[in-house]
């Protein structure tokens, strides 16, 4: 038998009336404020990048679900009391709460951000991340633009953060509508209520398995995150019920059995903020819902009076970032950015230091001079709010078509244009040279045979990734602008994002698949090598075989320099070769330079570690050893070594710390590089063809 409390003290009758200030509500509880706190605290951890807080992007998951509830326990009350939802009064509210700092941040992105930080791909994207942002569809945005492959190589935005507010308000918009629908539809039956809403939550959860969608889409898109608000909705229902809170309140063995159960959610929450990658597939598969119901857990007992989970939440400090977590939230990314870009000498402990101080002392003036005295009608009055409202929309609009001064010469890469100008580019008519005896004598003539010498033009296919493909356009302009050129660009295949290595998975910002096409090269090389039979096949890649990586059957994440990883990259290198080969081709491996310094500046911990100049060293010892393996087929263009210290640093020539852009790669070639390959391939191409 249950056991019960004599008699409930205040704190438990108000949780079991849900009396408030103005009739039944659910009562002021701390412990949420502190569970704010702790979300936020665990996502400016994440975002400063430190390894143990790998996991720390649930805190956005936490919010998610901890809004339903909140929302949904107020859109049933004033349901159940004036039988409809004042709209107007509720979007109102949620406004206040939210537009004042949202306007400002943007507007400071636009003009302080846009003017003084931004690298010149921040500028050009910077326009659509404010307005996407300002009207509330941030993440659809970024679910549109991350479809671009450039962007794996640029600097992140600094309103990236504005996905989940997105998402928010977005819900903050529609569920109202919905649930008044279904208080009236079901005249009022909550329980009819909670299973719509619950039937909600499975729809959500199940789109990912039942549509292919990639990781990003799954993580940024309101469809998909809509569970995790959802199962709030669902908490909020349940509570509603005078029964279920009573014996929350009174029976001591489910509220054992709550804190119990809560103890539980609340550590392995904590275990994944340490140590969950984001890129973990089971949580695009279910995960985010589980975790979300976890959350629920974690919130009725922060609701209960007088548990262990409360007074933990309840802290002071807890509750001091939780009543400011807005204002953190929207300060401290743009700030990690500014601070990265612009400071990129400092370690990362004194960077995260400097913004986390930066940040706090932002969100207490705001907290104190914008956010509560617009929330609780100080000023603007009723009268001049909505005027004062619309002045700060166009205001910030505006100040997104501020014309931000961007180089020409600097903007990003355009990837898919160039891959459409090398596969659509006219390539000349040409005789392919084959490895022949030299023509003998009748016999009873008496002649002097000469040393063969090499065609006086060799034949180029280009075979890689992007760097390849911008290696190879740079080398179709030299061949359109030279008269006589020594090299002749006869096409090849190149394809972005694909590396040789066909490894499980590879994992920079996120972790993603290889697609079908990057799976497919070794066939669709040797259909190309076979159709143009060139003198060299050149192949350039590296970028893809530096990441980390799952290797295929392992679960394990490793990277190059692994002595499994090196040997399948050598493995992969090797089956280049003999895919390539021809009696007449020369396979030519392009030793990439590392990634240069500037690379990383504002980018993510997992692209730090492919940056890593070890790391593109090491592959080229593989190449070398690949080489070796193959002396007859393979030589070496170590492009790093003929460019020079100079050039390298140069950061015009590799705006981005990789590529080097079509028209400057055609002033290299014609500066010398042609002559480089050119001599190798016909010492190649004699040492085949000696002197009859």
């Amino acid at each position: 038998m249950s056991t019960t409390t004599t008699a409930p003290d205040d704190e438990l009758r108000d949780f079991i009336e849900m009396e408030g200030p103005d009739g039944p509500r659910l009562p002021q509880l701390p412990a949420l404020d502190g569970l704010r706190g702790l979300a936020v605290a665990a996502v400016v951890l994440y975002h400063a990048g430190f390894e143990v807080m790998v996991g720390g992007y649930l805190g956005v998951s936490t919010f998610f679900t901890l809004s339903g509830f909140l929302i949904t326990t107020l859109l049933l009350d004033e349901s159940r009391r004036t039988g409809t939802v004042g709209f107007r009064r509720f979007w109102g509210r949620r406004f206040r709460r939210l537009m004042p700092a949202t306007l400002v941040t943007l507007a400071l992105v636009a003009v302080v951000f846009g003017l003084f930080v931004a690298t010149p791909d921040q500028r050009l994207d910077l326009r659509g991340g404010v307005l996407s942002s300002l009207f509330e569809v941030a993440n659809w945005y970024f679910i549109l633009e991350g479809s671009s492959y450039g962007d794996l190589f640029a600097e992140p935005s600094p309103v990236l953060h504005f996905w989940s507010l997105a998402i928010e308000e977005q819900f903050y918009l529609v569920f109202p509508l919905l649930v008044l629908g279904l208080w009236r539809v079901t005249k009022g039956r909550r329980e009819r209520v909670g299973l719509a809403i619950g039937a909600l939550v499975v729809v959500s959860a199940v789109l990912p398995l039942v549509f292919s969608m990639s990781q990003d889409r799954i993580y940024f898109g309101t469809d998909t995150r809509a569970a995790e608000l959802l199962v709030g909705g669902v908490l909020a229902v349940i509570v509603s019920y005078r029964p279920v809170r009573r014996k929350l309140a009174v029976r001591l063995s489910w509220r054992v059995t709550l804190f119990a159960a809560a103890g539980l959610c609340a550590a392995l929450q904590l275990y994944w903020w340490w140590s969950l990658p984001q890129d973990s597939e089971w949580l695009y598969r279910g995960g985010f819902t589980l975790y979300g119901v976890m959350t629920c857990v974690v919130i009725v007992a922060c609701a209960v009076p007088s548990g262990p989970v409360r007074r933990a939440l309840a802290l002071a400090p807890l509750r001091w970032l939780g009543t400011r977590s807005f204002a953190i939230y929207l300060v401290h990314w743009p700030l990690f950015l500014a601070v990265r870009q612009e400071l990129p000498g400092w370690s990362r402990l004194w960077q995260a230091v400097l913004v986390i101080v930066v940040s706090l002392l932002v969100a207490e003036l705001s907290f104190h001079l914008l956010e509560r005295p617009i929330r609780y009608g100080r000023w603007p009055s009723a009268r001049w709010a909505p005027r004062a409202v619309l002045a700060g929309f166009a205001a910030v609009a505006l100040l997104a078509f501020i014309p931000l001064p961007v180089d020409e010469s600097e903007a990003p890469i355009d990837f898919d244009a160039a891959l459409e100008e090398f596969e659509e580019r006219p390539r000349p008519t040409v005789t392919t040279t084959t490895t022949t005896e030299p023509p003998q004598p009748e016999p009873d003539q008496t002649t002097t045979t000469a040393p063969p010498s090499a065609p006086p033009v060799a034949t180029v296919a280009t075979f890689g990734d992007s760097v390849a493909l911008l290696v190879a356009l740079g080398l179709g302009g030299y061949m359109l602008d030279e008269p006589e050129p020594r090299l002749l660009d006869i096409g090849g295949n190149a394809a972005l994002g694909c590396g040789v290595s066909r490894f499980e998975q590879i994992r920079v910002d996120s972790a993603g698949s290889p697609t079908a096409e990057c799976l497919a090269w070794p066939g669709r090389w040797r259909e190309r090598v076979d159709e143009l039979q060139p003198d060299i096949a050149l192949v350039v890649t590296g970028a893809w075989e530096v990441a980390d990586v799952r290797l295929p059957g392992s679960a394990e994440w490793s990277s190059i320099g692994d002595p499994a990883v090196d040997d399948f990259i050598r493995s992969e290198l090797t089956l280049a070769v003999d895919s390539l080969t021809t009696e007449t081709t020369m396979v030519m491996f392009v030793l990439w330079p590392p990634y240069a310094e500037w690379a990383p500046r504002g980018r993510s911990p997992g692209f730090e570690r492919q940056a890593e100049p070890a790391r593109m060293l090491r592959l080229h010892e593989l190449m070398r050893d690949v080489a070796e393996s193959r002396p007859d087929r393979v030589r070496l263009l170590d492009m790093g070594e003929w460019l020079g210290p100079e050039r390298l640093a140069d950061q015009s020539l590799r705006s981005d710390g990789l590529h080097i852009e079509a028209e400057p790669m055609q002033q290299l070639w014609t500066a010398g590089l042609v002559d480089e390959v050119y001599d190798t391939w016909e010492r190649w191409w004699l040492e085949r063809n000696p002197a009859g």
